[in-house]
């Protein structure tokens, strides 16, 4: 699987699109990362490697708000998992019919 190793500079997530921030990390930091990983799982699906950086700040901070209490800055809470769905069972309808 080498999907992630083709990254490039003109092709990577990394770029913002105009007036926009990238929270995406430079390229160059990914694709040390994404071989890394690729030979240390090479079963594991490609997206998880690019991913990867993003996973571990996810976890730090659920592990961190479940031993302190502490708030887990940008993660969703059940209760706007609750409302994202709720959206989407709204939006469901107008979309297929779009799509018809």
């Amino acid at each position: 699987m080498n999907i992630p190793t083709t990254l490039t500079k003109s092709n990577s997530p990394s770029r913002p699109r105009p007036g926009r921030k990238s929270v995406w990390p430079p390229i160059d930091a990914v694709v040390p990362t994404v071989k890394e990983l690729q030979a240390k799982y090479p079963t594991a699906m490609p997206y998880f490697f690019t991913q990867d950086p993003d996973y571990v700040t996810v976890k730090e901070r659920v592990a961190k708000n479940t031993v302190t209490g502490e708030e887990a800055e940008g993660v969703a809470t059940i209760g706007v998992a609750v409302e994202t769905l709720r959206v989407a069972e709204f939006l469901t309808p107008t979309l297929m019919e779009q799509l018809k």
